[in-house]
This record gives C-alpha cells, sequence and structure tokens, in this order.
C-alpha cells in the first residue's frame, strides 16, 4: 500500500488510541489525529507519539450533545478539507463515525469499541438509527470480535467488507518469563492470588467481582485479590470491602505501566472479570499471553477467548454465587491452574499479537481504497 494521508478519528485519548496510534505512526503513512472529546476522566497519561499530527477543529470543548452534530459536521468538514486524508480511521461507531458519514467522506473505516455496538446502540431509537446510518453508509467495518461484527452485519453491514482482528498485546512485555519471582516477593506463597483490572464501572461488574469473593472466602480463607484501577463505582467498591471486613484480603494497587502489569499477571494464580459486556478484552489477552488462567463471565465475547475448564473457567453473568464455587474449586486444583494457564498462553500466543494482528488493519485499508474505486466513492 502505497503512502496514505491518514485521518485517526476517536472518541477521546485513551491507551488504545495510544496504542492504535503508535503503531500507525510508525507504519510510514501520515497520521493525524482528530478527538471527539477533551474532557472527562484522564484515559491516557502518555504524549501523543510524535509521528502523529494532532487537528483542533472544535469551536468549543462543551460535552457533546446530538442537536450539536448539525453544527459540529460543518466544523468537521473544514477539518477534513484543511487535512485532506486519502482515508478516515473512525469510531465508535454513533458519535465519532456518525461525523464524516454526515459530510459523505470516503473512503471511511468505521471501528467498533465494543460497548458501541453492544451496549450503546440500545439507549434508545434515535442510538439506534445513528448505527444503522452509518454502517449503510461507510465503506468497510472492523471490531476485534465476531460478536460485534455479527451485530454489524445485523444491521445492514455487509459482510464482505469487515474484518474482525483481536487488538491483541505486545508480547514483548506480556508474556510467561519468570512467571512467580513476582509472588515470592508478596509473600502470599500459600494463597490463591487472584488479578482483577477492569476498570471500576457497571458494566465491567466489579460488584460481582468482589461479592463472588467475599462469599468464596467464606469457605476459603486463604484468597487474595489485587483489585487495579478505579472508576466511578469507587466508593461503593471501597463501602463494601470495609463493611465486609476484608480490607486484609483486598489490594489497591491503583494504575500499573506494562512493564508492571505484566509481572502481576505473571503472579497471579488466575485472571477475574466479571464484565457484563465485553468485546475482546485487552486485558483478558495480556493475562493470558503472561500464562495466567482467566475466570470470566458467559458473556459471548469472553467465550471467543475462554473455554470452561481449558484456558481457564466460565460462570454465569451477573451470578456472584456461582462465581464464588468457582473460585472455591479452582483454590483446590493447582495442577488444573497450570494445565489452564499453558493452554491460555498458547492460545494468547496465536491469537493475541498485537504486531501480527495490527498487518490486518493495514490490509483492510487496502481493501476499503480499492471497494471505493470500484464503487465510484
Amino acid at each position: 500500500m502505497k503512502k496514505q494521508r491518514i485521518l485517526y478519528c476517536s472518541e477521546n485519548y485513551s491507551p488504545h488510541d495510544h496504542r492504535f496510534l503508535t503503531a500507525l505512526g510508525m507504519s510510514g503513512h501520515e497520521i493525524y489525529w482528530l478527538r471527539l472529546e477533551e474532557g472527562g476522566r484522564v484515559q491516557e497519561i502518555r504524549p501523543l507519539p510524535d509521528a502523529v499530527i494532532p487537528v483542533a477543529w472544535r469551536k468549543n470543548q462543551k460535552p457533546v450533545e446530538w442537536p450539536d452534530y448539525k453544527d459540529l459536521a460543518q466544523q468537521f468538514y473544514s477539518a477534513v478539507e484543511l487535512v485532506k486524508p486519502d482515508l478516515i480511521h473512525a469510531g465508535p461507531v454513533q458519535r465519532v463515525a456518525y461525523l464524516p458519514v454526515l459530510i459523505d467522506f470516503h473512503p471511511l473505516m468505521v471501528m467498533s469499541w465494543g460497548f458501541d455496538l453492544l451496549e450503546d446502540v440500545r439507549r434508545d431509537e434515535t442510538w439506534e438509527e445513528n448505527t444503522r446510518f452509518v454502517l449503510k453508509h461507510c465503506d468497510w467495518f472492523t471490531s476485534d470480535c465476531r460478536t460485534t461484527q455479527e451485530i454489524a452485519i445485523n444491521f445492514g453491514m455487509p459482510e464482505s467488507r469487515t474484518t474482525v482482528f483481536p487488538w491483541g498485546v505486545d508480547q514483548k512485555i506480556f508474556n510467561p518469563d519468570g512467571r512467580g519471582s513476582l509472588r515470592r516477593q508478596f509473600g502470599y506463597t500459600e494463597d490463591l492470588l487472584i488479578a482483577h483490572t477492569r476498570s471500576w464501572e457497571p458494566r465491567y461488574g466489579v460488584d460481582i467481582a468482589l461479592e463472588g469473593f467475599f462469599l468464596a472466602l467464606q469457605e476459603v480463607p486463604n484468597l487474595q485479590l489485587l483489585l487495579f484501577g478505579s472508576g466511578s463505582q469507587e466508593n461503593q467498591i471501597r463501602s463494601f470491602i470495609s463493611e465486609k471486613g476484608i480490607s486484609d484480603r483486598v489490594h489497591f494497587c491503583g494504575y500499573k505501566e506494562n512493564e508492571a502489569l505484566a509481572r502481576y499477571y505473571q503472579a497471579a494464580d488466575v485472571y477475574l472479570s466479571a464484565s457484563h459486556i465485553d468485546g475482546s478484552s485487552v486485558a483478558l489477552m495480556e493475562a493470558m499471553a503472561c500464562g495466567c488462567p482467566a475466570l470470566v463471565s458467559d458473556i459471548p465475547a469472553n467465550m471467543e477467548w475462554i473455554s470452561d475448564g481449558v484456558q481457564g473457567w466460565v460462570f454465569r453473568d451477573g451470578n456472584a454465587k456461582h462465581l464464588a464455587e468457582k473460585i472455591v474449586r479452582i483454590a483446590g486444583q493447582s495442577k488444573e491452574r497450570q494445565r489452564c494457564g499453558k493452554n491460555a498462553q498458547s492460545k494468547a500466543k496465536i491469537e493475541a499479537n498485537w504486531q501480527k494482528n495490527f498487518a490486518k488493519l493495514m490490509e483492510s485499508y487496502q481493501l476499503m481504497v480499492n471497494f471505493s474505486r470500484r464503487s465510484g466513492k
């Protein structure tokens, strides 16, 4: 693919944006970045990659509402006229990809972020109509799992113009090397060490994870939970831990850079996610790549990665009691944990390689450009 001028459009600036922009910046193409909003919780503290050129385009930075899009479309059009991109890569579906569709830009790749098709599309008729509108008028669609691909197809996106690729992980960082060394530093050699790295938001079921952990403690006292990150449910989470008297069993670890986070995955016996809504979770892939077996809710995207008793275990979504039963069983099965950990690492090595999977995006750009030319857009 010859050198292209690519405009990457996203909602804010997250670790996933940093990952894509870093890789795009190293691809040899000319990369511009436009973000819909700049307010709200800071998700990524690393600076924008040097090779990426930010686009200033909005006249004000108030939170965006649906009535704003008429004016925003004009401002977006002006930005596109200034950049003159060869293609636009935009997502999430409704709030961001809606803009290039409004100005009838081609070629346009729409990228689902998971929650846009798993949750937002069901908010009301406006969200549903905008989803259908975007997918009808874009040239290509990409997502990180078959679950969201199937939803897009059901909304009218031709399967022949879709690409599925898990965003994957950097396996130079996330790997099983030295697995267990950090564990000895913790001193919890006799306990079952569980790592939870999902944000403290309702969609990720942190309350279910904590309730299940508490119930399991009643039968198996030698459990430890490493709780990473933060979120809007922080007060609720801290109150639960205090009220249940398990502060000595739950450890607040905050945010960790990738290299440090990998060592925690290497130390943990089990990775836990009680998410109600998800695509191919990068955190899940990180843990698997480090040889850490996973205990996850039985939502469709998780089931694409974890088969019960193979790469880890699954429990019924939203069922803290069933989660507790699984934890109790896992605690007494060290050989099964080792076997599942090896299976998880093997699957991640093949299917969750960021460098390998990112190449699918480059291929999709070319396929999209070819389609756009053939269709005369």
